[in-house]
């Protein structure tokens, strides 16, 4: 899954944690907290800031979905029933290449003309929320023409893979039924259903994550911050030195260390 780089504490916990009043390492500090919180959501297979997602799952014979992210703070829409929301072609016959492309929270308009000369154009989700003012939208762009045949949310709109409008127009699809006899585990973030076992995609719009990290989560990331601002300063080419009975072997900045999976370990993905 993808982590999420969203910082699992502050810089001004780090700056006690370590004892550091002056804001001459402010940059370097706040580096520290961002690549341990990378560390600590990959080694726990999760992301645990609370986040919107839009997830497509397959039905399982199980009539369960564990979802990619929890614990579930509420679930807006488990949508059904792929339907045509819009259409979008290309008004300029001589063109080359004019090709759709559909990505996470944003949609692609590429264009080669006759003479070679390229255009791409993203348009954002967030600032055309609807597949009514998306399409408004994608009518203005030169080349390009669209059709929004059901109003639905823009993000809702399946992921498509550059899709050439040569030949005719592309038919965008998103789900436009909603279940309804279902359940959700809020902390374990499984959705439990009779509809659930149908083989079709659905479409998840959730929250989930903590709008609290966890106090051994936030603990551990703090722990591996510190190492990583500490080992800034060490020779990178050093990884064990020995002195009579002295011995020292180094640990990699963002390894999780013994003491750290511990606190982490009740945070583990485990499905």
């Amino acid at each position: 899954m993808q982590i999420d780089s969203n910082p699992l504490t502050t810089l001004a916990k780090l700056k006690t944690w370590l004892g550091i009043t002056s804001v001459e390492n402010d940059a370097v500090l706040q580096w520290s907290i961002d690549s341990a919180s990378r560390a600590v959501q990959t080694y726990c297979g999760r992301n645990f800031t609370e986040t919107r997602y839009y997830e497509i799952r397959d039905g399982s014979e199980s009539r369960r979905i564990a979802l990619a992210n929890y614990p579930v703070s509420f679930v807006r829409f488990v949508g059904v029933g792929w339907d045509s929301v819009m259409t979008v072609s290309s008004t300029i016959s001589t063109d080359a290449v004019s090709t759709v492309s559909v990505g996470a929270g944003q949609l692609h308009l590429y264009r080669m003309s006759s003479t070679g000369s390229e255009s791409n154009d993203q348009v954002n989700f967030a600032n055309h929320q609807t597949s009514t003012e998306l399409a408004t939208h994608i009518s203005t762009v030169t080349g390009f023409s669209a059709s929004a045949l059901l109003d639905v949310p823009a993000v809702y709109i399946r992921k498509l893979a550059g899709r050439s409008l040569k030949n005719g127009s592309a038919y965008l699809e998103a789900p436009t039924d909603g279940l309804e006899d279902y359940q959700v585990d809020l902390d374990s973030g499984v959705l439990y259903g009779a509809q659930l076992g149908l083989n079709r995609s659905l479409l998840v719009d959730y929250t989930a994550g903590y709008a609290t990290i966890p106090y051994d989560v936030e603990m551990a990331t703090l722990s591996v911050s510190a190492r990583l601002f500490r080992d800034r300063t060490r020779d990178p080419g050093l990884n064990s030195e020995s002195l009579g009975g002295y011995s020292y072997s180094r640990r990699g900045g963002s390894e999780i260390s013994t003491e750290e999976a511990r606190m982490l370990a009740p945070y583990r993905r485990l499905r």
